[in-house]
């Protein structure tokens, strides 16, 4: 027997209108699958700026984000999992801060160098994360080989300002010593005790001002 739609019906109208709500629906919850993996990276952020990497745990994440422990293992089978998304999202951020940087025309090398420390000391879990990496931090071979991609990933944008900004000769080991002086300022100052954020921020800054000065008279000379 013909199925004859009632008067009025319009049958491709109606599945348009269907796979629109289906679509809808699925937007919905990537959009709540989204907000909830947020959720949980800003609570481990707050932990890892508060304690060693190592030293925190599912559960303590979960109790901060205010979710289950089962709901963190939906999204990550492991820390280093939850490690490198970290690392990938501010990692990424620098990285475009950078090369904005670079790309405009009265860019210096002081620039560059305030840039950096500045976003470190305003981003201490990054720092913190980075450095337990850095200090042969015990992660899994997959996981530090994404690591290991994106330290060369922030090396080619510094070594791109440094061609642009300061020394041009043997560019890539000068990118390896200005990343090695920087970081050495804040693993010996963002964590001073006794002092205020503002006040090692704008000591981390003095320091990494001075660097440049080294670097862009080492190119002079």
């Amino acid at each position: 027997m013909t199925h004859i739609p009632p008067p009025g019906s319009d049958p491709d109208k109606d599945k348009q209108m269907t796979t629109s709500a289906l679509g809808g629906l699925a937007a919905l919850r990537e959009n709540e699958r989204d907000a909830r993996r947020t959720l949980i990276m800003d609570a481990a952020c707050r932990l890892f700026a508060e304690k060693d990497f190592k030293q925190v745990t599912v559960r303590e994440i979960a109790k901060q984000a205010r979710v289950g422990v089962g709901t963190i293992y939906n999204y990550y089978t492991s820390l280093d999992e939850l490690f490198f998304d970290i690392f990938q999202k501010h990692a990424s951020d620098i990285q475009q801060r950078l090369y904005s940087q670079a790309q405009k025309k009265d860019a210096t090398l002081h620039d560059l160098c305030a840039l950096y420390v500045d976003y470190l000391c305003t981003h201490i879990p990054f720092y913190q994360i980075m450095s337990h990496f850095m200090l042969g931090g015990d992660l899994m071979p997959a996981a530090t080989e994404k690591l290991n991609h994106i330290i060369r990933q922030l090396m080619d944008h510094l070594e791109d300002t440094l061609k642009k900004t300061g020394p041009g000769e043997d560019s890539r080991i000068t990118a390896h010593a200005l990343f090695a002086a920087l970081n050495g300022i804040m693993i010996s100052y963002a964590r001073y005790p006794g002092r205020s954020d503002g006040e090692i921020r704008a000591h981390t800054r003095r320091l990494a001002l001075r660097m440049a000065d080294i670097f862009a008279k080492a190119h002079v000379d």
